[in-house]
């Protein structure tokens, strides 16, 4: 946008008004030598009272030459300081940008810096507010950093968690949901960028939320998304191993029961787990 100002002034003071001479001068010349031959067409030596007239034309075309020699020596005098100026203010103009490029260059990361601590400070601002279940203006600062960063994990991952103890469980999946497809969309390395367990701990959200909607078979597939990204996960384990026994797959639970022995063999809730198991059909 500055250069676009910059680059207009500079024509409107120094081109334009160039232009219109060099037009000025080539309408003199066009005239002129229009004029020439129209002269030299007469036939006057024919003519014994048009002899002086002759004299008079030819005086007159000296005359007109010798003006439009001079007009040309003074406008050659005067283009040429002319001609220096709008170089040297072409010089100065370009120096003049890329001196605004640069100053442009180090203002930025700063801007993004500061973006960046605003956006955290809202985001602890509303950890503090979670805890003390202060939903509502936690809900308000996370709608205010998407204004400032429209795709930030943690603003969705706190709105979800409002929605969910508000029991309004419909926004909380359309939350959780947005949240693994940004995840899954993007275009880096989840596993090296951390997203990885990010990712599964959204799926186990989102199957918690089928759960508490009595939606158990889609939270199955969910909880078993989580386990498939981190197999390890007692909390996965464990939640995918209750439901599986809420809805009675005695194979599934079995199977799950193991895993979860392994990953977490202190867990004091695995004999009364087991029992469960037991007392399935099948």
């Amino acid at each position: 946008m500055i250069f676009r100002r910059l680059i207009f002034t500079f024509m409107l003071f120094y081109i334009i008004p160039l232009i219109i001479i060099l037009i000025s001068l080539s309408i003199i010349i066009f005239i002129t030598i229009k004029k020439f031959p129209g002269l030299a067409a007469i036939n006057v030596e024919s003519i014994a009272q048009e002899k002086e007239a002759k004299v008079r034309n030819r005086i007159m075309v000296d005359r007109l030459n010798r003006i439009f020699l001079n007009l040309k020596k003074i406008l050659s005098q005067a283009l040429i300081p002319l001609i220096e100026i709008l170089s040297s203010m072409g010089s100065n103009l370009y120096q003049k940008v890329k001196e605004l490029e640069k100053e442009s260059f180090k203002k930025q990361p700063l801007k993004i810096i500061d973006l960046n601590q605003e956006i955290k400070e809202k985001l602890e601002s509303a950890e503090k507010y979670l805890a003390s279940e202060e939903l509502a203006k936690v809900e308000e600062i996370c709608i205010a950093v998407l204004e400032l960063d429209k795709k930030n994990l943690e603003a969705y991952e706190f709105l979800a968690e409002v929605y969910r103890r508000n029991k309004d469980y419909k926004k909380s999946r359309e939350t959780l949901r947005y949240l693994i497809k940004l995840v899954n969309k993007s275009k880096v390395d989840i596993e090296a960028s951390g997203l990885k367990h990010r990712l599964a701990n959204y799926y186990a959200n989102l199957g918690d939320i089928y759960q508490l909607e009595g939606r158990n078979n889609y939270a199955v597939v969910n909880f078993q998304k989580a386990v498939d990204l981190e197999p390890i996960n007692p909390r996965f384990l464990d939640l995918l191993l209750k439901i599986s026994i809420i809805i009675k797959n005695k194979n599934l639970a079995k199977q799950v029961f193991n895993d979860l022995r392994k990953a977490d063999p202190q867990n004091q809730k695995l004999a009364e787990l087991e029992e469960e198991i037991d007392n399935l059909p099948g």
